[in-house]
């Protein structure tokens, strides 16, 4: 093990940085933003698909049928204090202007999510929407991503030995994702999908690998550590219109963002706290050590979180976490067939803690069994 890790990091640091850069293929969760974000050591539900290949070997079968998880985020707390600042004037022209640029999004996953997640094995076939707009001065810049992924894996325990457990796991993925950007003014609407069978499009194509580590100690200490898009190579296709499709663009290849995180999870196992509540666990991760080597890294601290989840009578679940250095809250409520997810949390736009901050509200309708 003491060998293994640092030729993990070393690997990493060294994948090519001279490919575009692509955003990696993910669903939104409700649940995962309630506590901080995704983590690493977590792995009991369906979503492990996206957290770490390496715990699908202690998920009994769970099959998603489908899925609605939407996240929203903008300026909230901006807007509010200049509607104050102009005793309750709601107009654009003074609440949009500021120094610096700031944006808001949509992030919607599904409702296309089907798959299975049982003893060693995962896989699932999803859909998912975006618009990140950024704003300056008085003009839009909306920018329209739709994708559609397909990933599978396995686990295996290579350690069981009294309390100590071992597993390692991989995950292969395969995506397609079109993207339309467009601009126009904040204030006429309708001038932007005017612009949009003009505007620039780019489809991309491509495989992928995520990789897992996870040692679990007595069922209660958890320590993992999960390649994301270990290696994931795109064909990036550009057309000046989205009506060109289809008639020779301009070919580039690209990867998508490797990311290696490392996570702890503690499973809290108390007689006392056993006679009121099903569970509780707190989770502590570094979400993004790659990150450290780029040539314009953000704010480490923007890289760590902390979470926590306590489950009450199997039903409710009470969540809070940190992520960008900024608190999330959360609940949700499992009703076997159908699991209802709420969270409220900050999200940074910007490289440095509390530089561009904005709040992001997120549900999740989940239909798995």
């Amino acid at each position: 093990m003491k060998k293994i890790l640092p030729a993990v990091f070393v690997f990493f640091a060294l994948v090519s940085t001279e490919a575009e850069d692509i955003s990696p293929f993910v669903m939104p969760s409700a649940r995962a933003a309630g506590f901080g974000g995704v983590h690493a050591a977590l792995g009991d539900d369906f979503f492990s698909l996206f957290s770490n290949p390496a715990s699908f070997t202690g998920i009994t079968r769970q099959f998603s049928a489908a899925e609605i998880s939407v996240s929203i985020y903008g300026p909230v707390f901006d807007i509010l204090d200049r509607v104050a600042a102009n005793n309750g004037s709601a107009d654009i022209s003074s609440l949009i202007q500021r120094p610096q640029d700031f944006g808001a999004g949509i992030d919607l996953g599904g409702p296309i999510a089907l798959g299975l997640v049982d003893r060693g094995f995962g896989f699932g076939i999803f859909n998912r929407t975006t618009v990140d707009a950024s704003v300056r001065g008085l003009t839009i810049y909306p920018l329209f991503s739709e994708e559609v992924f397909m990933v599978g894996g396995f686990s295996f325990r290579v350690l069981e030995q009294e309390n100590h457990f071992l597993d390692l796991g991989f995950l292969g993925k395969a995506f397609y994702r079109g993207v339309l950007d467009l601009s126009g003014s904040i204030i006429d609407v309708s001038e932007i999908t005017k612009q949009a069978s003009s505007a620039p499009y780019a489809s991309q194509f491509g495989i992928g690998l995520d990789l897992g580590i996870r040692y679990t100690f007595a069922n209660c200490l958890t320590l993992a550590l999960a390649g994301y898009d270990v290696y994931s190579p795109a064909l990036v296709t550009r057309y000046a219109e989205i009506a060109d499709r289809g008639a020779g663009g301009k070919q580039v290849y690209g990867t998508v963002t490797p990311r290696l995180a490392l996570g702890v999870l503690y499973r809290i196992q108390n007689d006392f706290l056993d006679r009121y509540i099903s569970g509780a666990m707190v989770m502590l991760d570094y979400r993004d050590f790659i990150d450290l080597f780029s040539s314009d890294p953000r704010n480490p601290v923007l890289n760590l979180s902390l979470g926590m989840e306590i489950t009450v009578m199997e039903i409710l679940r009470i969540r809070a976490g940190i992520a960008d250095a900024l608190p999330s809250v959360g609940f949700g409520l499992d009703m076997h067939v159908l699991t209802l997810d709420v969270a409220v949390r900050g999200k940074e736009l910007g490289d440095n803690p509390w530089n561009n901050q904005v709040l992001a509200l997120d549900l999740g309708i989940l239909f798995r069994y």
